[in-house]
Parts: structure tokens; sequence; C-alpha cells
């Protein structure tokens, strides 16, 4: 097949949906497809590389339809139109690469799959947006969501649609079984018991909150350590919208203020994080907003438990615990710092999980079958001449 994958961020971004998207792409590319990803521009790439033998063009393209989008969003349109695709899939709503496209959706030679990773249907603003996404969401071939626990439900209850499938995030197995680079004591670590929290400066991220918790476990011997990466909207100008980079500022400036709280690690590649994860004792996510957070299936896949806000598949999630509050969280963190076997056992529980259920060759199987389906649902809707139907079997 010839495949076109549309999201915001993609390698050498390592947020989630990049992630997720890279992983699904690249292996798709080994079992002979043609894989095409169309992504934002970044400062120190150019509009066109081939990445891991995946087709990666970039557009100037900022904002989404709730708030207003700019850039090159005719070039990506025409980009779009002008190829002879098989299968077309965005991944996201309220994100350019797929709101540039819900006019024309259904309107394609090619079947269009949605894939959505959770939704901010109750953010002030983009309630509008959400209330007219339906109509656009009933002229895809499929809808693909990530969890079952991130919303697309009940907000396809309200709307009465159609419930999506579910195809699962994963890892990938091979990564999490490389020795670790030694960076406890690269880092200044040592032998003391090691904190970490991996995410992006999205104010969603609540990353206060992970300085707020080293503060109140200062009686500790620990380190805590925040691995964070950019906010791609901090660069779109929506300050108003309190999503305007401050977070990424208030992140140093409180690092320098309490030297010994929490240290900084700022754009760390890919090798370094995932050791750091696999090196450390404790992984701890104070994100407010999740579908099916990539770095808890990366904890569990290192063997590491984890604590993490009740949010998104956190709850049904092996290998950690949820909580609700702050202090719970403290209470809870404090406990399995001091509990060396509890620790093991947690980590040994997601680690079981993984194996069974999130290794991304077993997901990219249920994607390659979903896209076919597909494929064959357009065909055979083209063959008799009426439109297709909104398929919802994975």
């Amino acid at each position: 097949m010839r495949i076109l994958h549309s999201t915001n961020t993609y390698a050498p971004s390592l947020d989630g949906v990049a992630e997720v998207v890279r992983n699904i792409s690249e292996r798709l590319v080994k079992r002979g497809h043609e894989v095409h990803v169309a992504t934002s521009a970044l400062p120190s790439e150019s509009s066109y590389a081939e990445l891991c033998g995946v087709h990666v063009h970039r557009f100037s393209v900022g904002g989404n339809l709730a708030l207003g989008m700019y850039g090159e969003i005719e070039k990506y349109r025409q980009f779009v139109g002008s190829c002879n695709w098989e299968i077309m899939v965005n991944h996201g709503l309220h994100v350019w690469p797929t709101d540039a496209l819900l006019h024309q959706v259904g309107e394609y030679r090619w079947p269009s799959v949605l894939v959505t990773h959770g939704l901010v249907d109750g953010h002030p603003a983009f309630r509008e947006y959400y209330s007219e996404v339906p109509r656009y969401v009933l002229k895809y071939s499929k809808w693909i969501a990530t969890s079952s626990c991130s919303g697309e439900a009940s907000y396809c209850t309200r709307f009465n649609l159609p419930i999506p499938p579910i195809i699962t995030n994963g890892v990938d197995m091979e990564e999490w079984t490389r020795p670790p680079l030694g960076l406890r004591r690269a880092w200044g670590v040592g032998s003391k018991l090691w904190v970490i929290n991996v995410s992006n400066h999205s104010p969603l991220k609540n990353h206060g909150l992970f300085f707020d918790l080293a503060g109140s476990l200062c009686d500790l011997d620990v380190c805590f350590t925040l691995i964070a990466g950019t906010y791609p909207m901090a660069r779109w100008g929506l300050g108003r919208f309190g999503v305007s980079g401050g977070c990424a500022y208030q992140c140093r400036l409180r690092s320098m203020v309490s030297p010994g709280t929490v240290d900084l690690k700022m754009n760390r590649p890919r090798k370094e994080v995932v050791s750091a994860i696999r090196e450390a004792h404790l992984m701890v996510s104070t994100s407010g907003k999740e579908a099916n957070s990539l770095v808890l299936l990366e904890s569990m896949a290192a063997g590491v438990p984890w604590v993490s806000f009740d949010v998104g598949s956190a709850r049904i999630n092996p290998g950690g615990v949820a909580v609700g509050n702050l202090n719970e969280m403290a209470e809870v963190v404090g406990e399995l710092l001091r509990d060396t076997k509890r620790r093991k056992t947690l980590g040994e529980a997601g680690r079981a999980q993984i194996v069974r259920n999130h290794d991304w060759d077993k997901i990219v199987d249920e994607y390659e079958r979903a896209y076919e389906r597909a494929v064959d649902g357009k065909c055979n809707s083209a063959a008799v001449g009426i439109a297709g139907p909104l398929m919802m079997s994975a």
C-alpha cells in the first residue's frame, strides 16, 4: 500500500504521538509498504527527508480550526490531493494536519482513517469545535482510538456516534533490552533512590506539581529528575489560552531557585531517555490529561514501577499506582521508595503486561488489517457506486 500518515509531530520529536506514528510507519515500511508522513516543519530539518525508509514531508503550518490556522495550508492540501494514495491516516483532532483536511474527507479517491489519542472537548476554547466534529467523523472510513479510558466513548454517546475500536499503544521490545548508559554516574545521581518524570513542557503535564512533590519528600535521600522536551503549541502564540511556552521558563527558574530539589534535563536524545527510565527506581507522571500514556508503557517495559494521577488508561495498567491528588501521590511515592519488594513486584507485573499486549509488532498487525479493510471497503463501495459506510471493526 501507498500510505499517508499525518501528524502534528514526528521524529526527531520524542513526544508520545510522534513516537506512536514513527513506530507504526517504520514497521509498515519493513513489511513492504510505501509510507509517507506529513508533519510540522522544524528549524533544524529540511522540508523533505527519508528517515528509516519513511518519506517525511514537513510544512510550516500552525494552529487548528478552533483557534485559527496559518502558514502553508494550501501547499499542504495540494500535496495531499495531488498524490495517488491508497489510504490516508490522520492522527489526532484539533491539530492542523487533520483540521486542514476535514472539509475534504470523504471526497478523496482513497479511504481516510482517523486515529485519536484522547480528546480535549471539555476545554472552553475547543467546545464549539468539538460540537462540529461529528459531521466530519462520519465521513471517515474508519475511526480508531488508542484507549478505552480517554473520552472517546462518552463523546460518542453524547453525539450518537459509533464507539471506535481500540488499538492500544506499544513499545519497541528490543529497545528495552539494551544495556543502560550509566547515567546515574554521568548525571551525578550515584547510589541514591531516583525518581524521574519524562514529559514535554505542556501545561497539561503539571510540571509544577513534580517540583512540589520533590519538595514534600525532601527528608528522603532521593534524586528527582525532570526530563522534558519542547512543547509545539508554544510557538503558535496562544498565550491567551495558557499554552504559550511558560512551562519551560518556569521549570528553569524553579530548578535554579531551589537547587537540589529537581534536576532539569532538556531535550535529551532518545537513547538517554530510555536509559534514564531503566536506571530509575520510580517513574512519576503528574499529567492531568492522557489517553494511553506512552511513558507509562515504557516504564512498564523497563520493569520500573510508576505513580500517576488517575487519567487515561493509568487505572487499567498494572505495574504502578494511580492516585487522585498530590498528597496521595506523595504518600504513595514515599511508601514505594521505602519498599524495595513492592517496587520489584509492581515492576515485574508491568513488564509481563507489556510482553503480552504491547509489542509494537503485534499492534502494527492490527493497524495493517484495519488499513486493508478500509481499502477493501472503499473499493467495494466504488464498485457499486455508493459512499462507504463508517466501518468500526478493527
